[in-house]
C-alpha cells in the first residue's frame, strides 16, 4: 500500500506519529511505501492577467500523480477530506459519535441527545458539539454564555469565518458529568488491540466487561468499521462510552504498534468510501 503522509512547511503533521508510521512502513518496505505532501499541493494557485490570485481551487485527479488515486492519506481532517473530495466527491467524514446500537443506559450513564439546530436548548449547563462533522466546535458549560443569535443565522458571505450552526447538521447536547479518567480503546480488524489511558486519574480503571460487550455489539452492525477507537470515561456512575471514531485522523495514545496499524488506516478509508453512515437523532432527556 502507498500512504500519503501530511507534511506542512517542512514539519510533519505529528512528529511522534510520523516516526512510528514511517518506521513500520520501512520495516515492510517490500509491501508498503509512503510519500509526503502538504495540503497546498492539492490546490491550483493561479493568478489572473493582472497578477491577482484567484481563490484557490482543488486540483482534479488528472492534475495529480496517478498513484495518488489508490493511496491512503494520513494527516489532519482538512488534509484527508481534500482527498475525499478530489477522488470521491465526498465533502467530509460523518462523525460516528455513539452509534444507535450503543445508545443504551448501560453505555451512556448520562442524559445524551443528538438533535437538530431548532432543538438545541439556549440555556443550561451542557456539553455541545457538532455531531455530523468532526472538529467543528465543542463547548462545555452554560449555553447562555456561548450561543448567540447570530450563530443561528446564515453566513453573510463566503468569506464570513464566524461560527454558524448548520441547519443540515445534527448536534450532540449532553449532560455535563464529572470525568475522573479517560481511556481510548483501539479496535483493529474487529479485535481490541490495546486500551490506552489519556487523561485523568490512571488508577481509575475502566470496566473491561462493558468495553468487551460494546465492541461485540458494534462489530455485529453491517456498517461497523473494521478498525476504530472507542473512547470511554470513568465517572461516579461508572464506565461510560464517550464516542467512537473511525480509524482516520485518529490520535495515537500508544507507541507500541505493528503492521496492523497500516491496515487500520486502510480500514478507516474504506469505511468512509463504503458507508460514511448518516447521523441519526436520539434523546433520553425525557426518560
Amino acid at each position: 500500500m502507498l500512504f500519503v503522509i501530511q507534511k506542512e512547511d517542512g514539519r510533519n503533521y505529528n512528529d511522534v506519529e510520523f516516526a512510528m508510521l514511517t518506521e513500520i512502513i520501512h520495516a515492510y518496505s517490500g509491501i508498503h511505501d509512503y510519500i509526503t505532501m502538504s495540503e497546498s499541493e492539492l490546490y491550483n494557485n493561479d493568478d489572473d492577467d493582472f497578477g491577482f490570485e484567484f481563490k484557490p481551487k482543488l486540483k482534479t485527479p488528472e492534475e495529480l500523480d496517478p498513484q495518488l488515486a489508490t493511496a491512503i492519506p494520513i494527516g489532519n481532517i482538512s488534509f484527508v477530506e481534500k482527498f475525499l473530495k478530489i477522488y470521491h466527491n465526498i465533502e467530509h467524514e460523518i462523525s460516528i459519535e455513539i452509534p444507535p446500537c450503543l445508545r443504551q443506559e448501560r453505555f451512556l450513564k448520562r442524559k445524551y441527545s443528538i438533535v437538530p439546530v431548532w432543538e438545541i436548548p439556549r440555556k443550561g449547563n451542557y456539553f455541545i458539539k457538532d455531531a455530523t462533522q468532526q472538529k467543528v466546535f465543542s463547548h462545555k458549560g452554560e449555553l447562555e454564555d456561548f450561543l448567540f443569535d447570530e450563530m443561528f443565522e446564515p453566513k453573510s458571505s463566503e468569506y464570513d469565518m464566524s461560527l454558524r450552526l448548520d441547519y443540515e447538521h445534527l448536534y450532540q447536547v449532553s449532560e455535563v458529568v464529572n470525568v475522573m479518567a479517560e481511556y481510548r480503546v483501539y479496535v483493529l480488524g474487529g479485535k481490541v488491540e490495546t486500551i490506552s489511558h489519556f487523561a485523568g486519574n490512571p488508577f481509575k480503571l475502566p470496566d473491561v466487561e462493558l468495553i468487551r460487550d460494546a465492541v461485540e455489539i458494534y462489530n455485529q452492525q453491517p456498517d461497523c468499521p473494521k478498525s476504530y477507537s472507542l473512547d470511554v470515561m470513568i465517572t461516579p456512575q461508572g464506565t461510560a462510552i464517550t464516542e467512537i471514531h473511525n480509524f482516520m485522523c485518529l490520535g495515537l495514545y500508544n507507541v507500541n504498534w505493528d503492521e496492523n496499524l497500516l491496515y487500520a488506516y486502510r480500514d478507516g478509508w474504506n469505511y468512509v468510501l463504503n458507508y460514511n453512515t448518516e447521523q441519526t437523532e436520539f434523546s433520553n432527556f425525557a426518560e
